[in-house]
């Protein structure tokens, strides 16, 4: 199974944050990129950009891998992380605040059970998150909205850790496609 989906077999970028970042890689270094953005800003489009990127230049698709932050949630263990190649993705990892703080009608409170397995879930990818920022030699991207956001996703500490140790782009909007479903 590849690690691009087939939605994003022909991703393309210039940013020059995607350039370098594969650059380095590419060289034997470790590169380490937080990609921020509001929804349909192309965030990730933007990081299986980067791995198409790799893949061309011969980077080993086993020496990489990719988590849908919802996936993860429910799926993680921490030999997911420590285990993993030396390139991680993590994807869409405030997509839970994300939802919740751009709905456009009131939600309901879930149940006490529902609430506990989400607390559970959220558990999970911060300590996925943190646990992936901390390892050395390990290179990756996370995709995720804001800095606020990512606060609330994985906490304080974790975040300031990212902002230490990762480079920054920030995509800016782009306009909705007209996709009906």
């Amino acid at each position: 199974m590849s690690v691009i989906p087939a939605h994003f077999r022909e991703a393309e970028t210039d940013h020059p944050a995607i350039t370098q970042w594969c650059t380095t890689i590419l060289t034997g270094g470790t590169a380490r990129l937080l990609l921020l953005g509001p929804h349909w800003s192309g965030k990730s489009h933007t990081a299986y950009a980067a791995l198409r990127r790799l893949l061309a230049a011969g980077y080993p698709a086993a020496d990489i891998t990719v988590h849908q932050a919802m996936e993860l949630k429910g799926t993680y263990e921490p030999g997911m992380i420590e285990n993993a190649p030396r390139v991680t993705v993590i994807d869409d990892v405030t997509v839970s605040v994300d939802l919740v703080r751009e709905a456009t009608v009131p939600l309901e409170t879930d149940s006490a059970d529902i609430q506990a397995l989400m607390a559970v879930e959220a558990g999970a990818l911060a300590d996925a998150v943190d646990r992936l920022s901390r390892l050395p030699g390990r290179s990756w991207i996370l995709v995720a909205s804001s800095v606020e956001r990512l606060v609330e996703t994985v906490g304080e500490e974790t975040t300031k850790r990212l902002l230490a140790t990762a480079e920054q782009a920030e995509l800016p909007s782009r306009p909705r496609p007209n996709t009906r479903w």
